[in-house]
């Protein structure tokens, strides 16, 4: 196992529970893996692919996916094909025929071809060694990215029912995890969570307002460096991408309602890094299995958690740090409903219903980000990352008795029957006409506060609800009456120290890897990278990662003994592109 490691992917060592999945595999068992986007799913089962003869079949959601990973198994000297809808009938029937002569270790295929007779009889004629699953919570009703087509996969179980399955995913809670065992009809599977904790994730909610401007200055903070951004709706996509390409930025929409051509045009630009963002509606999966993404954008929050964490987990793959920030307003609530209305079943309605509830508690929660997240999925015990919003903060407060209890005596003032939005008004001096209907500028309260924004309010109002000073009122809209506690921290004069309210960081910090690295070089290597890449028509992270760039940037290499230590070189990359690197390297050393 450590050789084919090595020999074909480049790496000494497993990571976290590699080993032991693939160990559970090459024997025979069923398998569930459940482990972070980044964390080596694909490797669970492309190693054991190689370790077993004839063919692995892996079922993929995605052309885009299904590319990305074939065109790396190629430049690692490993035989895989694909078969989906992106290519001709004829080179299918071509690929086809290869298979049945062995000529492939892993075929990459999509869910809906096995309900093809012909796929399913042709299947029968090749050597079929094992199924892997990926993406495997698309099986489950349950799941946030439900696909029909993968009940499909019930029929492999029918037709190759001593073959072993392996199913992963990234998220799926317990429920979820059940379906995936009862819908492929596994045999006594062994289930490995491997955590849903992503150190090299910094998770950040900050108020929507002046998104637009917050979303600039965040891009620019990453500047040269892959974005991805979350909008509603394609309308929105569009118009941002707009206004990013009018402000010098390379950017490109990305939608359900493009033609086929177009996405992929937009996903094959980014995936080459000739432009460094794109924009996206949330309810569209990209499949980007691009590992360098330093920065992803919520502008509107997801439908779950579920989706959310798939989302984010776009960002940083490759282990290098990378940031994620959510621009929350309650009021976004409203667009999310519209999905709701087109579901016809009360009890399907009220489950999605909760779900965005679920999300709007994550953004409005003070605890620290990933402890909520990894709760959410059933993993106990989580100590504070220290690099959330939440985290980051807990360390930098001031005294905020006054402006808290300001905040609660405009909620006791208006009745207990407001929400967060009406109470900042009043305490604002805001001359709304939903603030003048009510007399609310002739309170006590009225305009209190005016010297705060509406921005650090909320955050005010986040954390007395997180404190539980006031509770939100029972019925369908978020309105808040001050709770016993509140009132005793009013009546009793106490003193309360809070995190402060800061402005957005758009400072660049790196901490994200142990070795110091010259940057021109390692700009120059990326360089390099990017022409071989082209000339090779594929992405620059199949020739090399950039965690294999800085290494080089540190310890320039320059003889083959030396480039075969550097992380993800393998003995096909070190024969096909060792001699360019060190020579590339030398002259970078004047030698």
């Amino acid at each position: 196992m450590k050789k084919l490691l090595k020999k074909h992917f480049g790496y000494d060592d497993f990571r976290s529970i590699q080993e032991e999945v693939i160990t559970q595999f090459v024997n025979g068992r069923d398998v569930v893996v459940v482990m972070p986007t980044g964390g080596g799913k694909s490797l669970c089962f492309q190693l054991p692919a190689l370790m077993r003869d004839g063919t692995m079949i892996v079922i993929s959601p995605l052309i885009s996916l299904m590319k990305d990973q074939v065109d790396a198994l190629r430049a690692n000297g490993i035989a895989a094909t694909m078969i989906n809808s992106s290519i001709a009938p004829e080179e299918i029937d071509i690929r086809m025929r290869d298979a049945q002569k062995g000529k492939f270790k892993l075929i990459y295929i999509a869910p809906e071809r096995l309900a093809n007779a012909r796929v399913r009889n042709w299947l029968e004629q090749i050597n079929v060694n094992a199924l892997a699953v990926d993406e495997a919570h698309c099986i489950s009703q349950w799941g946030h990215d439900f696909r029909p087509d993968y009940r499909n996969l019930k029929l492999f179980r029918e037709k190759f029912p001593q073959i072993p399955i392996i199913a992963l995913t990234a998220s799926a809670t317990q429920h979820v995890r059940d379906d995936i065992v009862r819908e492929l009809n596994l045999h006594d599977p062994e289930i490995f969570v491997s955590g849903f904790y992503r150190n090299n994730l910094h998770l950040r909610v900050v108020p929507k307002s002046g998104a637009t401007d917050t979303i600039m200055r965040l891009i620019k903070k990453h500047a040269g460096e892959s974005v991805i951004v979350y909008c509603f709706s394609r309308k929105e996509t569009e118009e941002l991408a707009r206004i990013l390409v009018a402000e010098g930025v390379s950017a490109g929409s990305y939608h359900a309602g493009m033609s086929v051509e177009d996405r992929h045009n937009t996903q094959d630009a980014f995936v080459r890094d000739e432009i460094n963002v794109v924009v996206a509606t949330i309810a569209f999966g990209m499949g980007i299995d691009k590992p360098d993404v330093r920065l992803v954008i919520h502008k509107t929050f997801s439908k779950t958690i579920e989706g959310y964490y798939q989302e984010i987990g776009r960002a940083g793959r490759d282990g290098l740090t990378s940031e994620c920030v959510l621009l929350f307003s309650a009021g976004d609530k409203m667009k999310l409903d519209y999905f709701l209305n087109d579901i016809a079943d009360d009890e399907h309605r009220a489950r999605e219903e909760k779900k965005i509830r679920e999300m709007m508690d994550y953004a409005q929660s003070r605890v620290c980000r990933w402890q909520w997240i990894t709760a959410y999925f059933g993993q106990a015990g989580l100590p504070a990352c220290e690099t959330c919003d939440v985290c980051m903060s807990a360390h930098d407060t001031e005294d905020a008795t006054e402006i808290v209890q300001k905040i609660l005596s405009a909620v006791v003032r208006t009745g207990n029957v407001f929400g967060k939005g009406h109470i900042v008004k009043v305490l604002r001096g805001s001359q709304d006409k939903s603030v003048l209907a009510r007399g609310h500028e002739k309170l006590s309260v009225w305009g209190i506060a005016k010297e705060y924004s509406t921005a650090t309010l909320m955050e005010y109002f986040a954390h007395i609800v997180a404190r539980g000073f006031v509770v939100r009122n029972s019925g369908e809209f978020e309105t808040y009456r001050i709770s016993a506690k509140g009132i005793v921290f009013l009546t009793q004069h106490e003193k309360i120290q809070l995190p402060k309210v800061k402005e957005i960081d758009t400072h660049v910090t790196r901490r994200d890897h142990a070795l110091s690295y010259d940057a021109d070089v390692f700009n120059a290597l990326r360089a390099l990278r990017r022409h071989i890449a082209d000339e090779q028509n594929v992405p620059a992270f199949v020739i090399f990662g950039d965690v294999a760039l800085r290494e080089m940037s540190h310890y320039l290499p320059t003889t083959p003994h030396e480039f075969a230590k550097i992380s993800g070189v393998g003995s096909q990359k070190l024969q096909k592109y060792g001699d360019i690197f060190t020579a590339r390297i030398k002259e970078l050393k004047g030698e």
